[in-house]
């Protein structure tokens, strides 16, 4: 068997305004509207399905260091995507170099994300 691609349920509190900041902010795409959801893609294929969100449930987990993202995404440069966060007024963490390169954001509803660069592969 061969995974294909995947897919990432958000919960948020407003769905089309949602829709337009992971459009504005990650390149994402509307694909699918539902009362329920919202269905959007990227260009290469990762599919998020934004879900209204009436417990203010934020995505993420705890760890004894803090929280860390439960959603992520490869990049394949780090420092400009970085640097163009900057300049869009994202409230960014510090890039990090473990296992990887890589910062985290949070998403208008406070979901953490986390951007990534040279993440390693098993070969």
């Amino acid at each position: 068997m061969q995974l294909l691609g995947g897919y990432h349920y958000i919960p948020v509190s407003n769905l089309q305004r949602s829709a337009e900041w992971y459009s504005d902010h990650l390149g994402f795409k509307l694909v699918f509207e539902d009362p329920l959801y919202l269905e959007l893609r990227s260009e290469s294929g990762i599919r998020i399905i934004l879900i209204t969100n009436e417990d203010n449930v934020r995505s993420h987990m705890t760890y004894s260091n803090g929280p860390q993202a439960a959603y992520g995404f490869i990049v394949s440069n780090i420092e400009s995507t970085y640097q163009q966060f900057i300049e869009k007024g994202i409230k960014i963490g510090r890039i990090s170099n473990y296992q990887g390169t890589s910062f985290g954001f949070h998403d208008p509803d406070g979901n953490i994300i986390e951007l990534w660069s040279d993440y390693p592969t098993n070969k």
